[in-house]
C-alpha cells in the first residue's frame, strides 16, 4: 500500500502542462478542453530519479500498427527517449504542432530521441484511410515515426492524462519512465515539450 502511494503521489508531481488552446476532440470525446493551469513540478526531480512512475503496461505494451502493416510495442523501444503523440488528419492543432516534433527528431535523433506519432482515426471511432494518412504524411514531410492506434492504444493516453482531446503527448525516458505529459497545443505547450526534452536528453 505504501509503494502504491508513492507511485501516485510520483505521478502527481509530473510535469502535466496544459495549453491555453482548446485541443481537438478525440474519441468518445466529452468536449473537455485543455483550459488549465500549467504545472513544473518534474523540473525539483533530481535527474534519473526513481521516483517517476513507469509508463502504464497498458500502453507500453500495447501494439500499434505501423504504415507498411507491421506492429510494434512502445516498450520495444525501451533505451530511447520517446515523445509519443496522438493526433489527427482532421486536428488544427495537431498539424501546428508538426514542425515542432520535426525540428525535435532532427535535433536529437542521432542521440537516441524517437518521435512517435499515434493517428487515432476520425475522432469518432473510426479509423482514418491508411492512404489517406500515408498522402498526409508525405505532404507534411513528416521524418519521424508514425503508426496507427487502436481505440484502446487512445483510451491508455485518456486514463493518463483525464482529457479527452487531441493533441496529447507524453514524454518518456530511457528506463520507460513517464517524465511529461502536454495536452493540447499553442507556443506554451511547444516551448515546455522542447524544454522537457532536452533536460531528459541530457541525462
Amino acid at each position: 500500500m505504501k509503494q502504491l502511494f508513492s507511485k501516485l503521489m510520483a505521478f502527481a508531481a509530473l510535469a502535466v502542462v496544459f495549453s491555453a488552446m482548446t485541443g481537438c476532440g478525440g474519441v468518445q470525446s466529452s468536449n473537455t478542453n485543455a483550459n488549465n493551469t500549467a504545472t513544473n513540478a518534474s523540473a525539483q526531480k533530481q535527474p534519473g530519479s526513481s521516483d517517476y512512475p513507469p509508463l502504464a503496461s497498458g500502453l507500453a505494451d500495447a501494439e500499434v500498427e505501423m504504415l507498411d502493416g507491421t506492429k510494434i510495442k512502445i516498450s520495444d523501444k525501451k533505451g530511447k527517449v520517446l515523445l509519443i503523440n496522438i493526433w489527427g488528419t482532421w486536428c488544427g492543432p495537431c498539424i501546428a504542432e508538426m514542425p515542432h516534433l520535426i525540428a525535435l527528431q532532427n535535433e536529437h535523433g542521432e542521440q537516441g530521441f524517437e518521435a512517435i506519432g499515434l493517428n487515432i482515426g476520425d475522432g469518432g471511432g473510426s479509423p482514418e484511410p491508411l492512404n489517406d494518412i500515408k498522402e498526409f504524411v508525405a505532404k507534411q514531410k513528416l521524418n519521424y515515426t508514425i503508426a496507427i492506434a487502436s481505440n484502446a492504444v487512445t483510451n491508455q493516453f485518456y486514463l493518463i492524462t483525464k482529457q479527452q482531446v487531441v493533441p496529447q503527448t507524453i514524454l518518456v525516458d530511457r528506463a520507460g519512465k513517464l517524465r511529461g505529459v502536454f495536452v493540447g497545443g499553442g507556443p506554451r505547450i511547444f516551448s515546455s515539450m522542447k524544454q522537457n526534452v532536452e533536460k531528459v536528453m541530457a541525462e
